[in-house]
């Protein structure tokens, strides 16, 4: 995939074929198992003008989405392809096609692909913008 810069989920747009542009009051549906990403991240976004987020991300073979903590919203998660596992404060989940997980708000989370890597769905409340700031 050609580096376009800025955020993975801001790529949406340059995914053929679908109509990601927000406009209020409109149903939106995507076949997510015709997404295809290579070098992992989010491949697919819900638009925001809803009350939901939802992010499609792809994660190649062992790659890992690293440890961190989401003080602001529960998070579901749901594995069409491929296999890896969550870890949620410190208890570690198998994940395989099929496998839905919800993460409370204020757990810690990590999620390490398998060797073949894993697609899957997030979907959670819409929150406000992320900032940027000092550890």
């Amino acid at each position: 995939m050609t580096d376009h810069g800025g955020e993975p989920a801001c790529w949406a747009h340059l995914i053929d074929d679908l109509d990601t542009e927000p406009e209020t009051n409109r149903a939106t549906q995507v076949d997510v198992t015709q997404l295809d990403g290579e070098g992992g991240g989010a491949i697919w976004s819900l638009p925001h003008d809803g009350d939901l987020d939802a992010n499609v991300i792809r994660l190649d073979g062992d790659q890992e989405i690293g440890k961190h903590v989401n003080d602001e919203v529960d998070v579901f998660v749901l594995v069409w392809q491929g296999t890896g596992e969550i870890t949620i404060d410190d208890h570690t989940l198998p994940l395989r096609p099929g496998v839905a997980t919800l993460i409370p708000k204020g757990s810690s989370r990590t999620i390490c692909a398998g060797r073949d890597g894993m697609n899957y769905l997030t979907i959670h409340r819409r929150r406000g913008p992320l900032t940027v700031g000092r550890r």
